[in-house]
């Protein structure tokens, strides 16, 4: 057996032992920067835009229907172990100190196990073969990430969420921009990998696709803008799916 056939009957298992080497090295490169001392702000930030990372291993998949769910793995696992970890069940001091605004295992139950629930159902149930799950992800992992750090350098009007949670119009701005432009970089590398075709103009699939993104990442941010921080990384994604069903997405499971 050549490599190149080896390579093809297990590039899915590959494609995800580089996942769970790129999640430890993550979470243990933040770890030792908040040891270092560190703002836990600038680690729980940096694990969330880093771990938007994941979706680009989804090119490493092959196009088998089990593609998916193996590339779901490491989201799931990591939401499993969120879980048992704000519930005490199991230690986890590391990823306390690195991603809990209090200090407390339960804050990790909040937005964070969210975050890793919704990587997972957009990669089971929309995958790499629609761009309107790359958007999402994109948008709640790099922009909304951004959002408060653009906030924290450039958020001189303050304005108040739903819920009472104080946020500023400079990381909302930067959370829209930083969005559609990596929304515009992740769906042309996908098309041209993919498929050998920009997706952004001129696909006949997914017409005026660019202006459609731009769309949705603004109901996205104004999603974000308005809802409780804790719950942003739940109500932004469904938001999004919702009119990404509009604009044609169809879920799938297995194709």
């Amino acid at each position: 057996m050549t490599f190149a056939e080896w390579f093809q009957i297990n590039q899915d298992w590959f494609m995800l032992v580089c996942m769970f080497i790129t999640l430890v090295v993550i979470l243990s490169l933040f770890y030792l920067l908040s040891k270092k001392g560190m703002d836990v702000f600038y680690t729980r930030k940096g694990i969330h835009i880093t771990a938007g990372c994941y979706i680009f291993f989804w090119l490493m998949g092959s196009d088998l229907g089990r593609a998916r769910y193996i590339a779901m793995i490491p989201a799931a696992l990591t939401a499993v172990v969120f879980l048992l970890i704000g519930l005490k069940v199991i230690p986890g001091a590391f990823m306390v100190k690195s991603m809990s605004r209090t200090g407390e295992p339960f804050d990790l139950i909040k937005g964070t196990m969210i975050y890793a629930i919704v990587m997972t159902l957009i990669c089971v149930f929309v995958w790499r073969d629609n761009p309107w799950g790359l958007v999402i992800i994109m948008t709640i992992a790099w922009g909304d990430g951004i959002a408060p750090i653009a906030g924290k350098f450039f958020g001189i009007k303050k304005y108040k969420a739903i819920g009472g949670g104080e946020k500023s119009i400079g990381g909302s701005i930067g959370m829209f921009i930083f969005s559609v432009a990596f929304s515009y970089f992740i769906i042309y590398l996908f098309g041209i990998v993919l498929d050998g075709q920009n997706w952004l103009w001129g696909n006949l699939e997914w017409p005026w696709l660019w202006g459609k993104v731009l769309i949705l990442v603004a109901i996205g941010t104004i999603a974000e803008a308005l809802s409780p921080t804790d719950i942003d990384n739940l109500v932004v994604p469904i938001v999004m799916f919702l009119i990404s069903i509009a604009f044609g997405l169809r879920p799938t499971v297995w194709v």
